[in-house]
């Protein structure tokens, strides 16, 4: 019986360090075979791409012109895969992943082919430190909540994993599409992704027992507050008006976002509660964000 085939699908921006350190790790610490690795250089510089080609002989290299966010640079590299290689699974692995567990990708294949209406799969997600980030969440009401019980031991079904490592298969992306380039350039492709698969009947797991270390966020780290801003209330809105009904809807646009704009958690890790938010020192410039925000053409200016 041939092993499934598995195209890892990686789109960077501006980490060349962060990007070689998770070539290395993936390379030395996976033992499944049947694999390749396809990276979208999207910096719109080409200058990543490049050096990744030189040094590392085994990755196959896009390089955008321009600049086409999470969704259109993973959906470029899921093309040249399936017109490449017609793999059986597509791996979206963030540039900054480290791969712990020389197993990982047979584990995830195991858990996949053993139910034919698992359709996406996601693992447990450690920040640098050790501590747990994320093992994938839910949509309940107007929030948008992570599973942080870190002493889950077996698989479980979520709404949504994060997109630092999802796992799909060809059916998905057969049946649903590829991810939907409205989000770009980054934020809640990946949940809104998991929703519609889940809404076409098929099951989304979390596999605690696969672990990666992400560290997060150094990329959009890297852009202005203003740009982070308005693209989280342009993707939030955007998210909440296709997912959400009736009152959570109203509530998660209109008084939650507008919340967001004002205050801010202390930590990210900090749950919803009152005391844990202090207030933005530019609240009131973040509400005209807010705004802009439902006015795609203002937006779109703002954010080039």
């Amino acid at each position: 019986m041939k092993s499934p085939k598995v195209a890892i699908i990686i789109s960077t921006y501006n980490q060349k360090k962060l990007l070689e350190e998770s070539l290395e790790s993936l390379k030395k610490n996976t033992n499944y075979k049947d694999y390749r690795v396809y990276v979208v250089d999207d910096s719109g510089k080409g200058e990543i791409g490049k050096e990744i080609k030189k040094k590392f002989k085994w990755v196959d290299i896009t390089i955008n012109k321009e600049n086409k966010g999470f969704s259109g640079a993973n959906n470029i590299g899921i093309k040249r895969a399936r017109t490449y290689y017609k793999p059986d699974y597509f791996l979206l692995l963030n540039d900054d992943v480290e791969i712990l567990q020389k197993d990982w990708l047979k584990k995830m294949i195991e858990i996949g082919e053993s139910d034919e209406k698992t359709g996406i799969l996601g693992c447990k997600i450690l920040y640098p430190n050790g501590s747990l980030q994320n093992l994938g969440g839910y949509v309940r009401g107007w929030k948008i909540e992570l599973e942080l019980n870190e002493n889950k031991k077996d698989t479980f079904e979520v709404d949504h994993v994060m997109g630092a490592c999802i796992f799909i298969k060809k059916e998905i992306i057969e049946k649903i599409g590829l991810l939907d380039e409205i989000y770009s350039p980054y934020l809640l492709e990946d949940t809104d992704y998991c929703l519609r698969a889940k809404e076409k009947g098929w099951k989304i797991v979390s596999v605690p027992y696969v672990k990666i270390i992400h560290k997060k966020g150094k990329s959009i780290d890297s852009l202005e507050d203003k740009k982070r801003l308005l693209v989280r209330f342009k993707n939030d809105i955007i998210f909440s008006k296709r997912h959400l009904k009736g009152y959570n809807k109203f509530f998660r646009i209109f008084i939650y976002l507008p919340l967001v704009a004002i205050f801010k958690k202390k930590k990210d890790t900090d749950n919803l509660k009152l005391s844990k938010f202090i207030l933005r020192k530019k609240f009131l410039r973040n509400l005209g964000l807010w705004f802009i925000s439902f006015f795609p053409k203002i937006y779109k200016n703002k954010l080039k």
